[in-house]
């Protein structure tokens, strides 16, 4: 975390230099001024995290002063110092957007305590800030950033692979963490941002259809091949390449996909001349990689040469103290979407959204918010328009132990096939009866989730 920087401007020398010492203990960078030009001087320099500024200066008003600056940079969290026989013009100074005061003589430990209450709540206001401003100009969702350490380490290390024009990324996570989002979110800081980014799901398609969607062909490589056809490594030339389920990938595509990593050269199915590309590769799974190694079903070299930069995203339960700040940007998003102007969520149903354990997570929140916006006749989320198996956390949450008794006059075979058929219905309905997306949710690969739902007469699209 960067130090804040924060600049005092205050005509009492004494009291300038007790403030300086005792915040830099607490970690801050601390400028002091003792006028307002002085002080002028320095925000025009390096503009301060934060201003603490008195009202009564030799060369001016502090209040006239902060007028002016607030037209330039509005953004600054300023606290004003005031003596207790002028409280009035503090509660001035507030309402003209001063965001606290507090009056002499005062505790250092006072102050500390208001100054991170500001840092903390400004940097709240910049993350909603920056989710709207995602939310004007983009359908898809961003990556965002994060208060909790770890995610914020996870995205410095983002934006440093974004430098590297052709940097290998693995990204691993279970479903619905954000992987295309963090994928996205590099190739959008990077200086490829304007060229394509271009994606597809290695569990999607059968070996032969994904080689030649990857690869293209010319015509007559196989018998429906009439005409020729780009793969998306060509089209993803100059920008990024996302290869989700990476883990799905066949061993002789595994193959071919090392040949073509290692030096960025392939030929179309079919194809005598070597075609060269300068792009990103970004792979995702979430799948244990390693396991698969050790099984030999997938390449230990490919394996290596994929691990260059190697992130992990964290499921939403390991996020809690985010989960309302990333229900309010879905919320906004879905309110543009559905036309709608839906602004709050009740205190039972933030309460609901928190305990939840999320075992879909950002794809099964966005999900459920989308069922409640269209559920919702007012301006507020409330409980009745959350589903009810969230609702239910206690029952969700506690591990689940069969009992002889949940059998009744069940044999043991029927009443796994039941509880099969009901988790197979599940995944259905929340992949939107999709049946990549159902194996997603089931940590299974497609086909045995296709045969499935033929055992148990369970029809998708």
């Amino acid at each position: 975390m960067m130090d804040k920087n924060i600049l005092i401007i205050d005509d009492e020398q004494n009291l300038t230099f007790f403030l300086k010492e005792g915040l830099k203990k607490d970690g801050y960078l601390v400028q002091t001024a003792n006028t307002l030009s002085e002080g002028s001087k320095l925000i025009e320099a390096q503009l301060p995290d934060l201003l603490i500024l008195d009202l009564n200066l030799p060369d001016g008003n502090g209040l006239e002063f902060y007028q002016e600056l607030k037209k330039s940079h509005d953004f600054i969290p300023t606290v004003v110092i005031t003596a207790h026989s002028s409280i009035q013009s503090a509660i001035d100074a507030m309402k003209m957007g001063v965001d606290d005061y507090i009056a002499k003589p005062f505790d250092i430990k006072e102050l500390a305590v208001l100054i991170e209450s500001l840092f903390k709540r400004y940097h709240l206001k910049n993350q909603l800030n920056y989710y709207r401003r995602k939310a004007q100009c983009s359908q898809d969702f961003d990556f965002f950033v994060s208060e909790l350490p770890a995610m914020q380490e996870l995205q410095q290390m983002a934006m440093k692979i974004a430098e590297v024009p052709e940097s290998t990324v693995l990204i691993e996570g279970v479903t619905g963490t954000g992987k295309e989002m963090l994928a996205r979110f590099i190739h959008n800081n990077s200086a490829q941002a304007d060229a394509p980014f271009v994606e597809i799901n290695c569990a999607s398609l059968p070996e032969n259809l994904l080689e030649s969607e990857l690869f293209g062909y010319e015509p007559g490589a196989f018998t429906d091949a009439r005409k020729r056809k780009i793969g998306l490594i060509e089209l993803a030339d100059g920008g990024t390449l996302f290869l989700d389920e990476i883990g799905e990938l066949s061993l002789p595509l595994q193959a071919k996909l090392l040949r073509f990593l290692e030096n960025h050269s392939f030929k179309r199915l079919g194809g005598v001349q070597d075609l060269k590309v300068q792009l990103r590769v970004i792979s995702a799974t979430n799948r244990d990689i390693e396991l698969l190694v050790n099984e030999k079903s997938f390449r230990q070299d490919l394996f290596f040469r994929l691990n260059i930069f190697r992130i992990k995203l964290p499921p939403l339960q390991q996020r809690k103290e985010e989960i309302l700040l990333l229900a309010q940007f879905f919320l906004e998003k879905l309110n543009r979407k559905m036309n709608r102007k839906i602004k709050y969520f009740s205190a039972s149903s933030k309460k609901i959204i928190i305990d939840y354990d999320w075992p879909g997570n950002i794809r099964e929140l966005n999900n459920v918010l989308e069922r409640a916006v269209i559920l919702s006749d007012s301006d507020s989320i409330e409980a009745e328009h959350l589903p009810h198996e969230i609702i239910n956390t206690e029952t969700n949450s506690a591990p689940y132990t069969p009992k002889l008794s949940d059998l009744g006059e069940l044999s043991l075979k029927k009443f796994l096939n039941k509880m099969e058929s009901g988790l197979l219905t599940q995944a259905l309905d929340l992949g939107e009866r999709n049946q990549v997306k159902t194996a997603k949710l089931l940590n299974e690969p497609r086909h045995i989730v296709r045969y499935l739902l033929k055992k148990h007469s369970i029809l998708s699209e």
